[in-house]
C-alpha cells in the first residue's frame, strides 16, 4: 500500500481541491486530515483521489486527530470497492511547524514502509501553487522516518500539471 521508489505525483488541482476541503473541513480552529489514493496495483505514485477522515470516521476530527478502529475498516473497504490504495495521508496542524510530533512519529496513520506524511501548516492554510511550506515525511518503518523537503535536498511528492 506504499508507494515505489520514485516518488509521488499530485495532480495541482487534485491539491488545490484537498487543501480547500481540509480547510472548510477544519474551519480554522480544528485539525483536519486526508487519505490520498492510487489506482490499485499501479506501479506509480500518480495520487488520483482522497478521501476525508471524517468522512471514514466522523469522531476523527474533534480538535486534534484521533482515528479509530471503524475508521481504517471504513478505510478499507472503500479501497476495496473503487479498486484503489493510500499511499500517503495529509493531516493539518494549528500553526506554521510542519515538524512531526512524537505522536507523530510513534503513530503512523498506515505504518507500511514507504507510506508518506504530508503535514500542511495553519489548517491548510498553505499555498497550494508548492509544497514548500508542507512537511513531508516518508515512513521507514519501526517509527523511523526520513524527512523530504527543500532542506534535505530530496524531494519525494511534487505537483504535476495533470
Amino acid at each position: 500500500m506504499a508507494s515505489d521508489a520514485t516518488g509521488i505525483t499530485l495532480p495541482i488541482l487534485l491539491w488545490r481541491r484537498l487543501l480547500r476541503e481540509l480547510r472548510r473541513r477544519g474551519g480554522g480552529r480544528r485539525e483536519s486530515g486526508a487519505f490520498l489514493l492510487r489506482a490499485r496495483g499501479a506501479d506509480n505514485g500518480r495520487i488520483t483521489r482522497f478521501i476525508c477522515y471524517d468522512d471514514l470516521d466522523p469522531a476523527s476530527c474533534p480538535g486534534a486527530i484521533t482515528f479509530h478502529a471503524e475508521g481504517y475498516a471504513a478505510l478499507w473497504e472503500y479501497c476495496r470497492q473503487k479498486a484503489v490504495e493510500v499511499i500517503a495521508d495529509v493531516p493539518t496542524h494549528p500553526g506554521p511547524h510542519v515538524g512531526q510530533s512524537e505522536i507523530d512519529q510513534r503513530h503512523p496513520m498506515v505504518p507500511v514502509v514507504g507510506h508518506t506524511a504530508l503535514i500542511v501548516p495553519n489548517f491548510a492554510g498553505a499555498g497550494w501553487w508548492s509544497l514548500e511550506k508542507v512537511g513531508v515525511y516518508e515512513y521507514l518503518g519501526n517509527f523511523t522516518w526520513r524527512a523530504h523537503g527543500p532542506a534535505s535536498g530530496r524531494r519525494r511528492v511534487r505537483l504535476t500539471l495533470w
